[in-house]
């Protein structure tokens, strides 16, 4: 009975705490019950109640894409997805039983982190569903992407978990459950001074720009059958950023396909939009579903201040199976002779750490990100982009259909917000510090992952000694 509670335990906090209802204050715990027990059980009972508990915090994303994915996408999404967490926790089982408190809290954490990047390096998601996302709106834990990537973060709210089971479990002797909460407090209370004090001290004077972002759920036509409809879409999306650039903004982002465009339609929809772009002179970054012209194609054009088109950027990395067929792109989407350094990306594109970090590099101080999302993982997708500005060091600009129209700068802060279903159409505003000097992280890449994975072979190794040497004695 005690290990079926655990399961559903954890089971429910994980599912209230992951991106898709966020409840932060739960990821911390979460994983405790299910850690408590394991150490005791044997290893083929540990892995059911590993999977269990993993499966039933997963079905919040079934809950979330169940009209996004068929009914046997979303039956691998619960079998599949547990896995990596299974074999993390039955290897963590095997040093927890062989192991000091100390040692066992760094190698829950190190391999949670640890797994998290490898499979990242695989996955067509990339770090979609990543323990990371769930303290995005806690900015004190969020600056430690800046250094190591979210590997860090994942890392210490798993630290924080494996050291209050382990103090639970030695709740009985006044010492083991001392050093529990000691190396949970100290990790988080060295991070939160940190944080904090990056968050008051002010980089380097940065420009501030504005910037305009405009989505209409009802309006969009993706799917456009006519070129009348396509460009009818295209010219109400024209008169919005009209009423954006009244606003005195710089920059203006558009939804991912929030038309279609083809062989008859493409020069009436980007005639409408360089229309505005001429006469206001703003950048304009339109989201646009090119489809009859080969391939399907998933873009991004950038109309400059004198109407030309300055840039096609082609989405890089597509949604398994709703983009099936699609060719993706291979190249970063810098806007050429932008008065700030200003790069373009779609989406799901955010999802993977390395193309952010590509951003960085490239010297990107403002990202502007056309977007779609499913609803209720709109809150979710728009901080996995933020966590990529911070990591990089720059803004982002990022609109979403069926989900938030978000401007942060390169800390992190959300400098203005909207759900695009808050009325017919949304227009947001806003005047936003850029970044483009780059983080710790961008310059030095994945070392934290990699230092994450030589501790936890480091562990099992030394579990593995010692069980070798009580056999001799």
């Amino acid at each position: 009975m005690p290990i079926v509670l655990a399961v559903l335990l954890s089971g429910a906090l994980w599912f209230a705490s992951g991106g898709i209802y966020h409840a932060w204050p739960l990821a911390w715990v979460a994983p405790v019950p299910l850690l408590v027990v394991l150490p005791g059980l044997r290893p083929a009972r540990a892995a059911v109640a590993a999977f269990a508990a993993a499966a039933l915090g997963d079905l919040a994303y079934v809950v979330a894409y169940r009209a996004a994915l068929a009914p046997e996408e979303l039956v691998a999404l619960v079998l599949i997805t547990p896995l990596p967490y299974v074999a993390v926790a039955l290897v963590w089982r095997t040093i927890a039983r062989r192991r000091d408190l100390l040692v066992a809290s760094l190698a829950y954490a190190a391999l949670a982190a640890g797994m998290e990047y490898l499979v990242s390096l695989v996955s067509p998601n990339g770090t979609f569903g990543s323990v990371a996302y769930s303290q995005a709106d806690l900015l004190a834990i969020v600056q430690l992407a800046s250094a190591t990537g979210p590997w860090g973060i994942t890392f210490l709210v798993s630290l924080v978990a494996a050291a209050l089971a382990g103090a639970w479990r030695g709740r009985e002797r006044r010492a083991i459950r001392d050093a529990g909460l000691v190396i949970a407090a100290v990790p988080l209370g060295l991070v939160l001074v940190w944080g904090d004090l990056r968050l008051v001290t002010a980089p380097a004077a940065s420009p501030s720009v504005r910037v305009g972002l405009a989505a209409s759920d009802t309006a969009n036509r993706p799917f456009a059958r006519t070129a009348e409809e396509a460009v009818a879409a295209a010219r109400g999306y024209a008169a919005r950023a009209a009423a954006l650039a009244e606003r005195d903004v710089q920059f203006i982002v558009l939804p991912e396909k929030f038309t279609a465009v083809g062989p008859e339609s493409r020069y009436g929809v980007e005639a409408a939009l360089a229309n505005v772009a001429r006469r206001d002179r703003v950048t304009i970054v339109a989201g646009l579903n090119a489809v009859g012209e080969g391939a399907p194609r998933n873009e991004a054009v950038v109309f400059g201040p004198d109407g030309r088109v300055v840039l096609r950027y082609d989405k890089v990395h597509l949604v398994p199976g709703l983009e099936a067929g699609y060719v993706a792109g291979h190249a970063l989407g810098m806007v050429p002779d932008s008065a700030v350094a200003a790069g373009v990306a779609i989406c799901k594109d955010l999802d993977f750490v390395p193309l952010g970090r590509a951003y960085a590099q490239a010297g990107t101080a403002l990202l502007l990100v056309p977007a779609w999302d499913f609803g209720l993982d709109g809150w979710l997708h728009s901080r996995m982009a933020i966590l990529r500005s911070v990591e990089g060091g720059f803004a982002l600009a990022r609109v979403a259909s069926d989900g938030r129209l978000t401007v942060s700068d390169p800390r992190g802060r959300v400098v203005a917000e909207r759900a695009s279903d808050a009325a017919p159409e949304v227009l947001l505003a806003a005047a936003v510090p850029v970044g483009g000097a780059g983080t710790f992280y961008s310059r030095t890449g994945d070392w934290f992952a990699w230092l994450c994975l030589a501790v936890a072979v480091a562990c099992a190794i030394a579990a593995g000694g010692r069980r070798a040497r009580q056999e001799e004695e």
